[in-house]
């Protein structure tokens, strides 16, 4: 008998979005036992929609917008399965996603998380993220971003799951304390990633489970809001969650990273990104008190994590993956072909 499993999908104003994720999920060669969709306060009649076409899922009615990571701590906490997997309401998973995602958590108790393979909607044989990497001057960007599918071998240990399609142990997400909530969206599964491996537990990268994401559908691809809570939520992880030894260690290369962001937003006059900063030192007392408690829990030595710490990337090439992300975001609803239950991207390989 396996785990038992539960989807939760956080949704805001995304009944357009939402019949693809959700006829995806009934095709699935295994069925979640249960599938929750928070509507975070949504104008557009999803829950009414939901309760009329798709009555086997459980609607939450948060009746306002909560956020991403306050929307799916409720879904969790509503939810009862073993092993919960979050899924944006913009990917659309194929056949065999939960059988390929949950499979590993039910074999390797060492196991907190599962990344899936999360691939283009505009162009489905290039990855989006397949993982987390994090690097010595803070930033953490997606695994394998603008890399061929066929790229991808065996299943991988990495750092952490980006959040828009994973798995999570019950038990592991407890013990790390789910999404931070002022977080609001973004790197809120960073920071998780970090307070998981803070108490120990692994996460493995699973190439064979796929959905296929219409990227930054819910807040779009290089908008101001999207980068003020990056510029934010980077140095709220940092703050919170990077051991003492290791800020020692790589403070330099931190403090150089928002030294050059924030001179760029000057000249190019982008106040989203000086304003994440801003916003992030007013509130840093706040910050370091949940620090105080999350470095008091830790079970595993810094020199574990540092190991994790990538050389940090040139600007030239974070600068490439950003213009690659953004020429490859999609708004166009997943026109392409519906995911089958033969079919899988990587066959093509």
């Amino acid at each position: 008998m396996g785990l038992t499993v539960s989807v939760i999908i956080v949704s805001y104003n995304g009944w357009r979005l939402l019949p693809r994720t959700l006829d995806a999920l009934e095709r699935q060669s295994r069925q979640a036992d249960e599938i929750v969709v928070v509507d975070n306060g949504s104008s557009d009649g999803t829950l009414a929609n939901l309760r009329d076409h798709y009555p086997a899922v459980i609607c939450l009615d948060a009746e306002a917008n909560l956020g991403f990571a306050a929307g799916n701590n409720l879904g969790v906490a509503r939810s009862s399965g073993e092993v919960l997997v979050l899924l944006n309401n913009d990917a659309v998973p194929e056949a065999d996603f939960l059988a390929e995602l949950v499979q590993p958590i039910e074999v390797d108790p060492t196991l907190g998380s599962t990344a899936a393979t999360m691939v283009f909607s505009r162009d489905q044989s290039i990855v989006a993220s397949a993982g987390i990497e994090v690097y010595r001057n803070g930033l953490a960007l997606d695994r394998g971003l603008g890399w061929s599918i066929c790229d991808l071998g065996r299943p991988a240990p990495v750092f952490g799951t980006s959040a828009g399609a994973a798995a999570y142990r019950r038990m592991a997400w407890e013990d790390a304390g789910g999404f931070a909530e002022p977080f609001w969206m973004y790197l809120e599964d960073v920071d998780l990633a970090w307070r998981l491996r803070l108490r120990g537990w692994e996460t493995l990268q699973v190439p064979r489970a796929i959905a296929v994401h219409d990227y930054s559908a819910s807040a779009v691809e290089g908008s101001a809001l999207k980068r003020r809570l990056l510029a934010r939520n980077r140095n709220w992880t940092i703050v919170r969650c990077w051991p003492a030894p290791l800020l020692a260690r790589h403070a330099g290369s931190i403090l150089a990273y928002d030294l050059m962001a924030a001179g760029y937003g000057a000249v190019a006059r982008d106040w989203a990104v000086i304003g994440g900063r801003l916003e992030a030192i007013r509130s840093l007392g706040l910050r370091q008190r949940e620090r105080a408690a999350i470095q008091r829990g830790a079970a595993v030595e810094p020199e574990r994590l540092e190991r994790w710490l990538l050389p940090s990337p040139p600007p030239g090439e974070v600068l490439r993956l950003r213009r690659l992300t953004g020429r490859l975001a999609s708004q166009s609803h997943l026109v392409s072909r519906r995911p089958s239950q033969s079919h899988n991207p990587r066959d093509e390989c």
